[in-house]
């Protein structure tokens, strides 16, 4: 399994110049049910502000959100729910997130992502070492056809729950296949900008020796191909252009810096396929 991180023109431009991307916090991601799942009262007694909850850590604390899972029919009954826009709220001045991809393919070919995240193959897309250590630190995405249930107890019984048992999607989202990388914002450089939501941009810097390689897409600019050229040769990280299949719906490699095409392919018989189009 390869991991990925898509990045539009922007990013792009600022990974290739300075080694950052952004973490971002919850309320600037484009789902807007991100980490808001609903929790449920039971217990009659239960009386909100009353007991002392839960604190939410990044790393160290086993998953325990499956102990608290509520069955729909379960929480039809009850009328009551707990208000978590507290919890969201908190969590955005705290933690910022870096969503990566991970899939089967050779090269980054997921087309969706291409255009959405590297904005109409404009962008760049990095593939990370699958044995490093700032992959390891990651957490899957849980993919749900409807946004999970749980016991409010969930908030109070633990003293730490781990952030990562927040992370739900609606299944329609499944085609990221997504793990996620959170670390403090105090732990990161904010910059004297906003984004388009008036969220404040926190970025830090990605190891090197965390990168594989790095794709161009079959759309991007003079200037990125010149910068990502310029980090190649100063740090000799691996680039590899892409370009549109001539007869099919995929993308291919056309100029590997630093690398060879058995880095790339799997067979002899793949890379004599596609070199005969090239």
């Amino acid at each position: 399994m390869k991991t990925y991180k898509y990045l539009g023109t922007v990013s792009a431009e600022c990974f290739l110049k300075d080694q950052t991307i952004r973490f971002s916090q919850p309320k600037a991601f484009n789902d807007p049910f991100e980490l808001q799942p609903e929790f449920h009262v039971l217990d009659e007694g239960f009386i909100e502000g009353e007991a002392r909850p839960c604190q939410f850590v990044i790393h160290g604390c086993q998953s325990s959100y499956e102990n608290y899972l509520l069955a729909n029919h379960t929480a039809q009954t009850q009328a009551r729910k707990l208000d978590g826009k507290s919890i969201f709220s908190q969590l955005n001045e705290k933690i910022g997130i870096l969503c990566l991809t991970q899939a089967e393919t050779i090269i980054p070919a997921n087309f969706l992502m291409w255009a959405h995240y590297a904005e109409s193959h404009q962008g760049i897309v990095i593939e990370f070492k699958s044995d490093n250590e700032f992959i390891k630190n990651s957490s899957p995405v849980h993919y749900l056809p409807r946004r999970p249930i749980i016991d409010a107890n969930f908030l109070y019984e633990n003293e730490y729950v781990a952030i990562e048992d927040l992370y739900f999607k609606s299944d329609v989202w499944s085609y990221e296949n997504e793990i996620r990388i959170t670390k403090a914002l105090s732990e990161c450089k904010k910059l004297n900008v906003r984004d388009l939501l008036g969220s404040e941009v926190y970025v830090s810097e990605i190891p090197l020796d965390s990168i594989k390689c790095i794709y161009l897409g079959c759309n991007s600019s003079d200037s990125i191909k010149s910068a990502a050229i310029q980090l190649h040769k100063s740090s000799g990280i691996n680039v590899i252009f892409l370009k549109v299949h001539d007869e099919e719906y995929k993308l291919i490699p056309y100029t590997n810096l630093g690398g060879t095409w058995s880095d790339i392919y799997k067979t002899s018989e793949q890379l004599m396929f596609d070199r005969e189009k090239i």
